[in-house]
């Protein structure tokens, strides 16, 4: 699970990287991102940091429940930024 932790870690650290890019572009524009993506990246954000608050207190369920749902965050936000 800490090599799963890892891996996400690294792909939501990417994502933050690209909606920061995209979102300062679209501020010059006077454009904001979309809501549902906005609503996405706090969900990532909320989602790891309770997984590794499971994993340090090796609550292994409730880690895999946080990461899966993390997962799906990236995924979609991966998708919105045209990398899936």
């Amino acid at each position: 699970m800490d090599n799963e932790m890892d891996h996400l870690d690294s792909r939501a650290a990417a994502v933050e990287s690209s909606l920061d890019a995209l979102e300062q572009q679209q501020r010059q524009s006077g454009y904001g991102l979309r809501g549902d993506m906005v609503s996405a990246r706090a969900n990532m954000r909320t989602d790891m940091a309770k997984a590794k608050d499971a994993l340090q207190q090796s609550d292994t369920d409730r880690a895999r429940k946080y990461l899966d749902m993390a997962n799906h965050e990236i995924e979609k936000l991966e998708a919105f930024l045209g990398r899936r």
